[in-house]
């Protein structure tokens, strides 16, 4: 490592991906972009307040399982765009590119009840019987913070 370096924030490094990955696919204007960019700043809130594991089952009750087991199996930005576009309605699509993106980072970062999952749903059991859920949701907290803000700086805000 060099003097005045330090390690890089998986969190952030992951959400640059995500971001990235839906600049790549959707533009910042469309609708997609401005309904994830809903999302983000929504659902940051929620898992502040509700918790990861609710956070998770409102998502999967307004995208549908589909997309998100998906990103177990492919946890990559660029694979999970690859499915979310199967989706035709924007709403649909952003909520499951947000949960998603959320697993698929958790994935990544090794959480035990995300690690082994094959479905959401083993997800949201892992998560309710565990005893270190708790870090799951600071790591999930961190990511969803740093897509917020990347969000709301690149993708265009929806009209009221």
């Amino acid at each position: 490592m060099r003097m005045g370096s330090r390690p890089s924030d998986p969190a952030l490094d992951f959400a640059l991906q995500c971001v990235s990955a839906v600049q790549s696919a959707y533009g910042t204007k469309g609708e997609v972009p401005k309904r994830f960019r809903a999302r983000c700043r929504h659902l940051a809130e929620s898992l502040y307040y509700s918790g990861l594991a609710y956070t998770l089952a409102y998502v999967v009750s307004k995208a549908g399982s589909s997309a998100l087991n998906f990103a177990l199996e492919a946890p990559a930005p660029d694979e999970i765009i690859k499915q979310a576009k199967q989706v035709k309605e924007a709403e649909e699509a952003s909520y499951a590119l947000y949960g998603a993106f959320l697993l698929a980072f958790l994935k990544q970062a090794g959480v035990l009840e995300v690690a082994g999952a094959k479905t959401v749903l083993d997800v949201l059991g892992n998560l309710n019987r565990s005893a270190t859920a708790a870090i799951a949701e600071v790591k999930a907290i961190r990511f969803a913070e740093w897509l917020k803000r990347l969000a709301e700086g690149i993708f265009e805000a929806e009209e009221a």
